[in-house]
């Protein structure tokens, strides 16, 4: 098979060689652009998740916090009365 491809590019004229060396360039750019589009795309998606569980954290960290507050309201107010009652 290799023989028969060798012996199908030594029949190609020199412009008909240059012809798909050309195409194949090109396809290689094009891959190249593919590939560089699909990481620059993979780049946003990243940047969206993070700006996303960042978001997310900072919600949920503030409803802790308020949810720490109000148990540490309640600890030292019973603190306090048990302190009251003695």
């Amino acid at each position: 098979m290799a023989q028969s491809a060798c012996a199908a590019v030594a029949d190609f004229s020199a412009s008909e060689r240059e012809d798909a060396m050309a195409e194949v360039r090109q396809l290689i750019i094009d891959l190249r652009d593919a590939a560089q589009d699909g990481r620059a795309l993979a780049r946003r998606y990243a940047d969206v998740l993070t700006a996303v569980v960042d978001e997310y954290c900072n919600e949920f960290t503030a409803v802790v916090d308020e949810y720490c507050n109000e148990f540490e309201k309640r600890a030292e107010a019973a603190l306090a009365r048990l302190e009251t009652a003695q």
